[in-house]
């Protein structure tokens, strides 16, 4: 499998990197890009989105090792399977960090961006 970040999925790291409690973010964020790689899908699979057939987007929870907190209380990776074998990354928040929560239509934005084609 090919894992590719979005711009928006590295802001949202580099947000919580320049907090305290999120050090290990990037640690925690590599757990499930080792699962990804092996083609292991992981998380649940978000249904009700307006995005082209044949793809999905999946939610899965970590834990936030630098809080020592479990996966209920640490943080939530969205991710979109365009085909078969390239994932991209779309965002990442703290379930304590309410701001940063994404929503469906947030979602629909992010995966409209990654289809469009690119300007010459």
């Amino acid at each position: 499998m090919k894992i590719l970040s979005t711009p928006n999925f590295e802001e949202n790291v580099k947000f919580y990197l320049q907090k305290k409690k999120y050090k290990k973010i990037d640690r925690d964020i590599e757990t499930v890009i080792d699962e990804l790689e092996k083609g292991n899908l992981v998380g649940v699979r978000l249904e009700g989105l307006n995005i082209p057939e044949d793809t999905a987007v999946y939610k899965v929870r970590i834990a936030n090792s630098s809080a020592n907190v479990g996966k209920s209380h640490g943080f939530r990776l969205i991710y979109y399977l365009a085909i078969a074998d390239e994932i991209y990354l779309l965002a990442i928040y703290s379930k304590k960090d309410d701001i940063r929560v994404v929503s469906d239509k947030r979602i629909e934005q992010l995966i409209e961006i990654l289809l469009r084609p690119e300007e010459e």
